[in-house]
C-alpha cells in the first residue's frame, strides 16, 4: 500500500513540470545561437592551437641553429678529421648565405685556405679561394620558416646586417673554444646575430654568438643586444 495518495503524487509532479516548461524544447533561434557559439569557440581554439604550434616549432628551430653552432665548435676544438685532407687542423664553422635561399645554412670545414667559406662559393666572387674546403652538413628550415636576417657587430658596437652582408661565417679554430666571425664586408667583429621568422611573418626568434663562444637563444621578437 502506497503511503502517498494520488493527490500527493500530483503535488510532487507539478514543480517538475514547471521546471521542464511542460515538455517545451528548443526553438530554432535558440538552436542556431548555440551552434554559433560552439562554432566561434572551436575556431578560436583552433587558431590558438596553430599559433602555439608555430611558436613552439620556431623556438625549436632557433635551438637547432644554436646546436649547429655548438656542433661546429665541438668539431673545431676536438678531434674531428677533415675528410678532404685527412688532417685535424681544419677550422669548422657555420655558414649563412642570403643568395642560397633563406631556409638553408651549412656546417663547413676550412682545410687551410682560411677564407671561412663553405665549399663552392669561390666562383661567386665572395671568397678568394676555398680549394679543399668541405661541406660537412646542410640544414633546412621547415616550410614557412626562414632566416629573416643575419648581422655582425663590431668592437665599436655598430651592426652590419643583410642586405649589406651577403654571407656570414661563425667559425672555430682548434684548440680555442672562442668564436671568430667573417663576412662578405670584411672586418673584425665581436658577435653575430641570426634572426628567424615564422609563417606569420611577424613572430621571430634570434640566436646570438659572442667571441667567448657563448651561444644565446633570444626570446620571442627580441633583438640583439636586448635578448
Amino acid at each position: 500500500m502506497s503511503i502517498f495518495s494520488p493527490h500527493s503524487r500530483s503535488f510532487f509532479k507539478k514543480p517538475f513540470r514547471r521546471l521542464l516548461g511542460k515538455g517545451r524544447g528548443f526553438t530554432l533561434i535558440e538552436l542556431l545561437v548555440v551552434v554559433a557559439i560552439i562554432t566561434i569557440m572551436t575556431t578560436v581554439l583552433l587558431l590558438q592551437q596553430r599559433k602555439f604550434d608555430s611558436s613552439t616549432l620556431l623556438r625549436s628551430l632557433a635551438y637547432s641553429i644554436a646546436l649547429s653552432v655548438r656542433q661546429a665548435q665541438v668539431y673545431g676544438t676536438s678531434v674531428r678529421q677533415d675528410s678532404a685532407t685527412s688532417g685535424f687542423t681544419s677550422d669548422y664553422g657555420v655558414f649563412f648565405y642570403k643568395g642560397e635561399g633563406t631556409s638553408n645554412y651549412y656546417i663547413f670545414a676550412d682545410s687551410g685556405t682560411k677564407d671561412h667559406c663553405r665549399a663552392g662559393w669561390a666562383v661567386t666572387g665572395f671568397c678568394s679561394s676555398n680549394a679543399g674546403n668541405e661541406d660537412v652538413q646542410q640544414f633546412k628550415l621547415g616550410p614557412g620558416y626562414s632566416i629573416l636576417k643575419f648581422c655582425a657587430t663590431t668592437s665599436s658596437n655598430s651592426q652590419v646586417c643583410t642586405p649589406t652582408l651577403d654571407w656570414l661565417s661563425i667559425y672555430f679554430k682548434r684548440p680555442n673554444p672562442d668564436a671568430f666571425f667573417a663576412t662578405s664586408a670584411g672586418g673584425t667583429y665581436k658577435s653575430a646575430y641570426i634572426q628567424i621568422v615564422g609563417p606569420d611573418g611577424v613572430t621571430t626568434r634570434g640566436i646570438t654568438v659572442t667571441t667567448t663562444g657563448q651561444i644565446i637563444v633570444c626570446g620571442v621578437n627580441k633583438v640583439y643586444p636586448d635578448c
